[in-house]
């Protein structure tokens, strides 16, 4: 029974290496996967003969088009290619039966195959039109229908070998999502950081300073949101995504909120800059709401840096120790609710001059509630 359970135990750290380095190197598994379908391919239509004998390569070349990090994706490229091959090849024989010179044929066929590349159905497979054109009337003047039964037919072949081993062998990229969220966070967590200091700072900052202050954060934050579709796109049919469903769902969660956070933090940014209200001036109650929105700029900001709280990996839950403090989120709360309290106390004493105070307050209150 020792040995057993020593078996099980040598597997389960196997099993949990691989799937960690799958997830920490996408790149790499997706490289393996796309050369062992194309490897596959090639062996399976060596015994072939007529056509297949005279063209085997283009088995491995439908297999490292098919090969994707998500089984949707592996059938949508699939199809896109084939259809992309069948029509460019229709187009060059329907040109080849008029009495078209053969330059003249050339030229037409590729402008031809260019106007109809740019339906939206061919996707990034749009530029196999021409290319099907191209070789189907230099590479296939000799013998048109058979070039074609070879190019599309094995084309397809090969494809179906990337589909399957995509469907025995899926992938889950989150890794590449999760780097894209801690960045993003650093990005939102540094420019809360400068606004804070801008606020602390004694000297009043004009509009370029301001300015110069404020980054370009919409980038990560589109990135962000293209690796989360992703991530929910590689989970339909695959096999191993039940396993994980808990960690995948609750990374999802984790951006959605980092992406709602984006928009919340970009309204502060807007308003902070703007030096009509009155949160640069050197009065009583401006230093006061001044001082409360710097300390809840660093406080949210800590909240971005600090370590996740979902599971790992390895499906372990992160912990805090008890003698840690309070929690970064709720540090952020406590400081976003001081500045709320202060704002609502300046309007009461100073008008509705302090309403945009207020929506600073709203904003990184939604923020806060996003990101917990």
């Amino acid at each position: 029974m020792g040995a057993v359970r020593e078996d099980r135990g040598y597997l389960r750290c196997r099993a949990h290496a691989v799937r960690a380095f799958s997830w920490r190197h996408p790149r790499v598994v997706l490289a393996l996967r796309t050369g062992l379908a194309a490897g596959l391919a090639w062996l399976l239509v060596q015994p072939g003969g007529g056509f297949v004998r005279d063209y085997p390569y283009y088995a491995p070349l439908g297999a490292m088009v098919a090969t994707s990090t998500s089984i949707v994706g592996s059938l949508r490229s699939s199809a896109q290619a084939v259809s992309a091959i069948a029509v460019g090849v229709g187009l060059a024989l329907a040109i080849r039966a008029t009495p078209i010179p053969e330059p003249l044929a050339l030229v037409v066929g590729i402008v031809v195959a260019m106007l109809v590349s740019a339906l939206p159905w061919f996707g990034p497979m749009a530029s196999w039109v021409p290319f099907a054109v191209l070789f189907e009337l230099i590479a296939g003047a000799d013998d048109p229908w058979r070039y074609a039964a070879a190019y599309g037919g094995l084309t397809a072949f090969g494809a179906l070998v990337g589909v399957a081993v995509n469907l025995a062998l899926p992938q889950l990229p989150l890794t590449p999502a999760v780097r894209a969220q801690e960045h993003l966070r650093r990005r939102l967590a540094d420019q809360l950081d400068l606004l804070a200091e801008g606020l602390e700072r004694n000297e009043r900052l004009d509009e370029d300073d301001w300015a110069r202050r404020r980054t370009d954060i919409d980038p990560d934050a589109r990135r962000v949101e293209e690796l989360l579709g992703n991530v929910l796109e590689a989970r339909r049919g695959n096999w191993t995504a039940r396993r994980w469903a808990e960690v995948t769902e609750r990374r999802a969660e984790q951006a959605r909120a980092l992406l709602r956070l984006t928009g919340c933090v970009d309204e502060v940014i807007a308003l902070v800059a703007d030096v009509r209200i009155p949160l640069h001036g050197s009065d009583r109650r401006e230093t006061a709401v001044r001082c409360a929105t710097a300390a809840a700029f660093h406080e949210v900001a800590g909240m971005l840096r600090s370590p996740d709280e979902i599971p790992q990996e390895d499906g372990e839950e992160g912990t805090e120790s008890e003698d840690a403090g309070p929690k970064p989120v709720r540090r952020a709360t406590a400081a976003v609710e001081a500045l709320r309290r202060q704002a609502a106390l300046a309007c009461a004493e100073g008008g509705d001059q302090y309403l945009a105070a207020a929506s600073v307050a709203v904003s990184l209150h939604q923020a806060v509630e996003a990101w917990s």
